[in-house]
């Protein structure tokens, strides 16, 4: 449908805008759907905090204690990011 092909779209321009924050936080050499905390070394609970205190210096969002907890993943951050914006956490 169209409105998920908007959405797809608009989640591609989230992943654009916070990618580089990520990889510089995390220094890796891409930030996409398939990196996790588990899967990523450079991803443990310091560098967490960091990307989360990035990703709140970058949008004008604030993320509570209990998401951070569940934002272990490029996916699930991107869309928490995305439902923020869009007003809708």
């Amino acid at each position: 449908s169209e409105r998920r092909a908007a959405v797809d779209d608009y989640i591609e321009e989230v992943y654009a805008k916070i990618s580089p924050v990520e990889m510089q936080v995390l220094k890796i050499d891409r930030f996409d759907s398939t990196v996790t905390m588990n899967s990523t070394e450079e991803w443990d609970s310091l560098s967490h905090v960091r990307l989360l205190s990035a990703i709140e210096r970058q949008f004008p969002i604030e993320i509570g204690a209990e998401e951070a907890y569940r934002l272990t993943t490029a996916d699930r951050l991107v869309r928490y990011v995305h439902n923020a914006l869009k007003g809708e956490q």
